[in-house]
């Protein structure tokens, strides 16, 4: 790894309650240090609450390295290097407004250069992949010759089309072109591609024969293709005095297979690439259970109806309860398509933030509401399922709870098990001085607040919802405040376990991070523990793939014990096998920590085999070191003997 030292002061003047966008340029000199590609202009985007200082972020360095893809996430890429030292790079994703930087509460704009390039294997042409190739078509959507060369591109970065390069030499004759298309099929060296409706493809088909041995390339600019194990054959990075090292270049070279290209939305966006992008009046589109008033366009607007099918039928089936009715939903796109009077005053104004609002009204023991919203996907679902709430379970319930389940919703994937939400959001609770739980669920709050607010609320009701120690009662808690039912509270029904929720949402908080797992990170609050023997071995099975894991075993202060760790565990599938030792970077490393009165000490070093010394009174855990965003790649388990030393 090379890196070239430099210092530069980035001053961020943060005035209170502001959201704003800070250009820093650095100074001439430190161009002179810095390739092009790393000294363009650095934007730092604010929101957050007040800040009484100026604070200064500093540039030192840039660093330039190579190596192997040890694994890849959202907005971050861990790179081995020749020596084998793992470094952990954030990247900023296409279509995201930045990165977040650790420690404060800020974004960098700092856009990265991507290429991802390979040679694949023809099983990679599977239907629904975009390609980009050059073939021979006729008029009557006729082709000939083969396909030599082929590449696989990603959503949007090419036009879907057909492009004629060279007219046909004569009447009936083959045109040279350039195809943009969807694979329909790929198989006995037949390739047919779906294209938008042409002269040359009238029947929006077309096959080709694809000769043996074809070159079939990824040419890709999506990070999240790359995958373990992929070369890296340049990277360029900025690192700050944050601690963040930021990617500003980075090329990759794949083995095999890529990666698929990640799915963003909770649907398939690939079924909508044949519908119009070009803007709409208002008009009226439905779904089973949404009426859509809205000027979005064609492929938007298919797109947000599925995408809120999906959502309510994962929320329907979390509660066991169909919506009550259509749910009513005006999305729009620009406020001056439509006419005064349509969308009530107190709606324009959120949606002109651009946010949203829902209005209820009650008709006897029916209630129905109707969503008016800007037309961001993420703030449609949150608004909808305020609108599922109310008319199917008569009321919203508390401040705390009704907004924490709409950002639920905004969020829910099927079958999402891990965090995966803005790293915006992230980087706030990360870096903000800790919220009390009490506060979170504390009456008399109002909706509409803060986005702030709204992030340590959907914190609390994620780790309720995913967290096996709350997650039954949740469920029941939520149905029973949205029914209004006497006598039920987050205390009532929460209060005998409130330390140990406090405990664990503090946990939450402080290691959050997109690929967080809050079921594999859950704490035993049912072991019971007790001092080692002064005889024999205590057993316990230690899964890789679990955080903090009770022993059973209590320590005095001071007690000295001997250890031994048998088996091998995984920090990804297809990994190499770990003993306790773990590998040369440490992950991987059999370690302990010990707990009294819910409180934490230092975690400390155990390994294979050796002996230990307590380091204070309390209960034993143990785990596999991994970072915790990543638990759900482990595998395997080990088996850890230890024995009280009982001095002569």
């Amino acid at each position: 790894m090379r890196a070239a030292k430099l210092a530069r002061r980035i001053p961020i003047f943060l005035p209170p309650f502001s959201c704003q966008i800070f250009c820093c340029l650095m100074p001439a000199a430190c161009h002179r240090r810095i390739p092009n590609a790393v000294y363009a202009a650095i934007l730092l985007v604010w929101c957050g609450p007040s800040v009484q200082a100026q604070q200064t972020i500093t540039l030192l360095e840039q660093i330039q390295t190579a190596g192997t893809v040890k694994s890849v996430g959202v907005g971050v890429i861990t790179v081995t290097d020749a020596a084998g030292k793992d470094t952990e790079f954030k990247i900023q994703p296409k279509g995201e407004k930045g990165v977040p930087l650790s420690g404060v509460q800020a974004v960098i704009d700092f856009p990265a250069q991507v290429e991802i390039r390979g040679v694949l294997k023809s099983g990679a042409l599977t239907p629904s992949t975009l390609v980009r190739f050059s073939g021979r078509v006729s008029r009557l959507g006729r082709t000939e010759g083969a396909v030599e060369e082929i590449a696989i591109v990603d959503e949007k970065r090419y036009e879907l089309g057909l492009e004629v390069v060279k007219e046909p030499a004569e009447r009936g004759g083959f045109a040279d072109c350039l195809i943009v298309g969807e694979v329909f099929s790929c198989r006995d060296g037949r390739l047919v591609v779906t294209v938008p409706t042409t002269e040359y493809a009238r029947n929006n088909r077309l096959a080709f024969n694809l000769s043996k041995g074809a070159n079939i390339s990824l040419d890709s600019d999506n990070y999240r293709r790359a995958k373990p194990g992929d070369t890296v054959t340049r990277l360029l990075a900025a690192r700050f005095s944050t601690g963040d090292v930021v990617v500003k270049e980075l090329a990759i070279e794949v083995a095999g297979d890529a990666a698929p290209a990640p799915q963003t939305a909770s649907v398939d966006l690939s079924k909508y690439r044949q519908l119009s992008d070009a803007p709409s009046k208002p008009r009226d589109v439905r779904s089973a259970h949404f009426m859509l008033h809205t000027d979005v366009s064609d492929r938007e607007a298919k797109i947000l109806l599925d995408t809120l099918e999906t959502m309510i039928v994962l929320v329907s089936n979390y509660f066991g309860r169909l919506p009550a009715g259509i749910i009513e939903c005006y999305v729009v796109r620009d406020l001056q398509q439509w006419p005064p009077g349509v969308i009530p005053p107190e709606a324009v104004a959120k949606i002109a933030e651009p946010a949203g609002v829902t209005l209820s009204v009650r008709l006897g023991n029916v209630a129905k509401s109707v969503v008016y919203s800007c037309d961001r996907v993420g703030v449609v679902q949150h608004e909808a399922i305020h609108a599922y709430c109310q008319q199917t379970f008569g009321d919203t319930g508390p401040t705390w709870y009704a907004e924490g389940l709409a950002e639920m919703g905004h969020y829910w994937k099927k079958d999402l098990l891990a965090v995966e939400i803005d790293p915006v959001v992230i980087n706030y609770l990360k870096n903000s001085p800790p919220k009390k739980m009490l506060d979170i669920v504390a009456a008399g709050q109002i909706t509409g607040d803060s986005w702030q607010a709204y992030a340590w609320r959907w914190a609390l009701c994620h780790l309720l919802a995913s967290n096996p120690n709350y997650a039954g009662r949740f469920k029941a808690l939520g149905i029973a405040l949205m029914t209004q039912q006497p006598g039920v509270s987050f205390e009532s029904v929460y209060g005998p376990v409130a330390r140990e929720i406090s405990f664990e949402y503090d946990f939450f908080v402080q290691h959050l991070d997109n690929g967080y797992r809050s079921d594999l990170c859950a704490w035993q609050w049912g072991r019971k523990f007790q001092y080692l023997p002064n005889q024999g071995y205590v057993t316990i099975k230690v899964a890789a793939k679990h955080g903090w894991q009770a022993t059973g075993v209590k320590l005095a202060a001071g007690q000295a014990f001997d250890y031994s760790a048998k088996g091998t565990w995984k920090l990804q599938s297809g990994g190499n096998d770990l003993t306790a030792d773990g590998d040369t970077n440490g992950q991987g490393r059999l370690v302990g920590i010990v707990m009294k009165d819910f409180a934490l000490g230092e975690p400390f070093e155990l390994g294979s085999r050796g002996n230990a010394t307590a380091p204070q009174e309390g209960d034993l855990y143990l785990r596999c070191r991994a970072p915790w965003n990543q638990l759900a790649d482990n595998d395997g388990a080990l088996t850890v003997y230890l024995r009280k030393i009982v001095a002569p």
